[in-house]
């Protein structure tokens, strides 16, 4: 599973806020609690809560549903009948890897680490886009 992907979600709500849109900088409060250490372990006790609870998730029935849906020539190996009925979402991520939580968590501290890196350099990068983006505008408007 991708857990990285939800912090660079995360980083794209928050500086993608109305106060971007006014040409005004991006909020240096938010950039450093994005970098703040314990904000971050705040974000990542979050985002374990989630797993913990998704992790628990009976999957075991609706693979067997699944398996009986899907016609045999288009299966692939056991198809779902590997699949023990009353198996969990998580006993299934710990089948390919024993240390998941272990793992999908160093993850998540990962990706909150870069989520307070990336909210800082786009926002030294925003005078530049812009610069660009006013550039551009000109260059358009010659053009016609």
């Amino acid at each position: 599973m991708r857990y990285i992907s939800l912090p660079i979600f995360a980083a794209a709500l928050v500086l993608a806020n109305p106060a971007l849109a006014e040409d005004q900088q991006p909020d240096s409060q938010v950039i450093q609690k994005l970098n703040d250490p314990a904000f971050q372990d705040n974000m990542v006790s979050v985002m374990s809560g989630f797993m913990v609870a998704m992790m628990d998730l009976p999957i075991g029935q609706f693979a067997g549903a699944m398996d009986k849906a899907i016609p045999k020539d288009m299966r692939r190996g056991d198809g779902f009948s590997s699949i023990d009925p009353d198996a969990t979402l998580g006993d299934l991520a710990r089948r390919d890897d024993p240390n998941f939580e272990r793992n999908t968590e160093e993850k998540m501290r990962q990706g909150t680490a870069m989520l307070g890196i990336m909210a800082s350099e786009f926002g030294a990068l925003i005078p530049q886009l812009k610069t660009i983006g006013e550039r551009m505008k000109r260059r358009m408007e010659e053009t016609q």
